[in-house]
């Protein structure tokens, strides 16, 4: 739980599409390779997630989280709440990330007994990728690029991997839907970013919209413009793989989030420009759990748009998952 398990449809359910597109395009499919390498994908997520902690909390202690809850500032407090109470150390939190690693490992020479050397140059660099996220000497996240390296693990890179995985093939349409899907990702990430703006600058990490914001500015256009582009490039790309790949165009329906995709924006453009509006949940935003106790808690303003980047991957990734084979 400590690993924040609720995070794991970033990597999940792209993984699923590149499970579906491989059975829809490919022809030698491995339902072993498919399982083992799904497990592999979920441990390196929890361990990357607990490495993340790890590093961010010994990088820039304790005493400045707590400095920021007690400031009363939008920070990610609750993040590693069991470090800040003290129900678990770094080192125990460290130990378990490598026990993570390691069962990861062993998945990736499963799936390499069956798939040869190509997979491992997938899971090199995922790896690289994913300890580097946080850790010295590259501290990748601390340097504005924590967003984009997301997406690419959990995009073009993981969807990729896991369909050569699966089918021993790299069909031309996994290359356009993985771009959409890991722009997704990323928008789940640069949405939390930019609600957590002032907090990130106080504790020094330099997150994509600290970059594009930085300390003393409030260049709330360039953030929109870049926000616009995540939430809406996705549909983009998945119109030119239905006409330059041999995708299904069923998967077209896709489209029918995009609803979705106008309420977030329109939800940061409010954040950035009118903090003061009341957020409103609607029923086709899709499923949003604990929402009364969210409400009790004051954090509605900040979970409605987490919650919407997150149900609009999901929805999008179940839709093309299902229309691969149409």
């Amino acid at each position: 739980m400590n690993a924040r398990p609720q995070a794991l449809p970033q990597s999940v359910t792209p993984a699923i599409v590149a499970i579906c597109i491989a059975y829809a395009c490919g022809k030698d499919c491995s339902w072993i390779c498919a399982v083992v390498a799904l497990v592999g994908v979920v441990c390196a997520h929890l361990s990357i997630d607990l490495l993340d902690d790890y590093f961010d909390y010994r990088n820039a202690g304790l005493e400045t989280r707590e400095r920021l809850a007690r400031a009363g500032m939008r920070a990610r407090i609750g993040k590693a709440q069991y470090l800040a109470e003290g129900r678990a150390t770094l080192k125990e939190t460290f130990t378990v990330a490598a026990l993570f690693g390691v069962v990861a490992l062993i998945c990736g020479v499963v799936v390499f007994c069956f798939r040869g050397w190509p997979i491992v140059w997938f899971a090199v660099a995922g790896a690289f990728l994913g300890y580097f996220y946080s850790a010295p000497p590259f501290k990748l996240c601390y340097h504005g690029m924590g967003e984009l390296i997301t997406g690419l693990m959990f995009g073009p890179l993981l969807m990729p991997g896991m369909c050569y995985a699966v089918c021993g093939e790299l069909p031309a349409a996994i290359w356009w839907i993985s771009a959409a899907l890991g722009l997704l990702v990323v928008n789940i990430l640069f949405t939390h970013s930019i609600m957590d703006r002032e907090p990130d600058i106080s504790v020094g990490k330099s997150t994509l919209a600290v970059l594009l914001s930085p300390e003393g500015t409030t260049r709330k256009r360039s953030l929109m413009m870049v926000s616009f582009v995540f939430t809406f490039l996705p549909y983009l790309l998945m119109a030119v793989a239905v006409v330059v790949t041999t995708v299904s165009k069923w998967t077209l329906l896709v489209f029918v989030t995009l609803p979705m995709a106008v309420a977030l924006s329109k939800l940061t453009h409010d954040f950035l420009y009118h903090p003061e509006r009341e957020v409103k949940r609607r029923w086709w935003m899709g499923p949003m759990s604990q929402w009364k106790d969210i409400e009790a808690a004051g954090i509605e303003w900040f979970m409605i748009r987490w919650y919407l980047a997150r149900n609009l991957i999901s929805f999008f990734a179940l839709i093309t998952a299902v229309s691969v084979f149409l």
